[in-house]
């Protein structure tokens, strides 16, 4: 049966799923796995990792009383709530039912730019942040470590410049690790996804 038909039984049917177009051997040419049903999932695991991640900066704000590495922690949180917010946002906006006024080609290019702006966007605003998390982090190590107030500590130029060196190299480690997590977690699905959008469109 070609393509062609499969959508005319579908646009006929108030109850047909994306899940159904998805994964109906059917539709020639087109992956038999749903992607946007592993990009929830992903999402799903995304917002729990992040969940424990604002654990941990809870109980650094709490457990280090220095002043400096709290706000720091508390910047960083802010951000990790934002983030986690944006993608439980993305995780309900998928939606794998289509009803006969919202057309499965328009839903599935609407989901890919959605999750495509999303990913962008959390990478974008997490260049700013990227300076924070370290310089926090670089602050409690050299505290830790030599036992000196935040103000003794940072008193040496030498400290100065191990601190612009560590930026230097955390920050654009911090986002090309971002980059490639995103796409661990999201790029084989958006492409299949994306496979999918051509093949409809081919197909009419």
């Amino acid at each position: 049966m070609s393509i062609k038909n499969t959508w005319d039984e579908i646009n006929e049917s108030q109850d047909d799923d994306l899940t159904s177009l998805l994964n109906t051997s059917r539709l020639s040419g087109i992956s038999s796995r749903n992607p946007l049903e592993k990009i929830r999932k992903n999402l799903l695991l995304n917002m729990i990792l992040g969940v424990l991640i604002c654990l941990v900066y809870v109980v650094v704000i709490f457990y280090f009383q220095i002043w400096q590495v709290q706000l720091c922690t508390v910047l960083v949180l802010l951000f990790s709530v934002w983030a986690l917010y944006t993608a439980w946002l993305q995780y309900k906006n998928i939606n794998s039912t289509v009803s006969a006024n919202s057309p499965v080609l328009d839903e599935l290019k609407r989901h890919y730019r959605s999750i495509n702006n999303w990913m962008n966007t959390q990478q974008r605003v997490a260049l700013f942040f990227y300076p924070v998390s370290a310089m926090g982090g670089f602050m409690l190590g050299g505290v830790s470590e030599s036992g000196k107030s935040v103000a003794d500590f940072m008193s040496k130029p030498m400290v100065w410049v191990a601190l612009i060196v560590a930026l230097a190299i955390l920050v654009p480690a911090c986002w090309y690790l971002t980059r490639w997590m995103f796409k661990y977690s999201f790029g084989k699905h958006l492409r299949s996804l994306k496979e999918n959008i051509d093949a409809l469109e081919t197909a009419f």
